[in-house]
């Protein structure tokens, strides 16, 4: 939740969408890569405050007891939870336009 690690993870996710696009069968455009890094670098952190805004207002610092100190499960998915919808729309979207 700093500006330095939405950098890192923003350059970590380019990194890994690209590398990982090299192996798809499905996505073989350097623009689709960038598009699925940008969705991804967008949403996941937006995944996080949202929690983070949740856990607030409800008043709790960890969202159950499995990770204590790491504020809970939740916390290690939230970021996920967001993404997932944009990238299926995303994918939804450009799927007419992929070999």
């Amino acid at each position: 939740k700093t500006f330095e690690g939405l950098i890192g993870g923003t350059i970590a996710t380019f990194a890994v969408v690209v590398v990982i696009g090299m192996q798809s069968d499905t996505w073989n455009s350097l623009t689709e890569w960038l598009l699925l890094a940008l969705v991804i670098s967008v949403f996941a952190p937006i995944g996080d405050l949202l929690e983070s805004v949740v856990k607030r207002a409800l008043g709790i610092k960890d969202f159950g007891t499995v990770l204590k100190g790491h504020g809970g499960v939740l916390d290690r998915f939230d970021g996920v939870l967001v993404c997932l919808p944009a990238v299926y729309f995303l994918a939804v979207t450009l799927a007419p336009w992929s070999s």
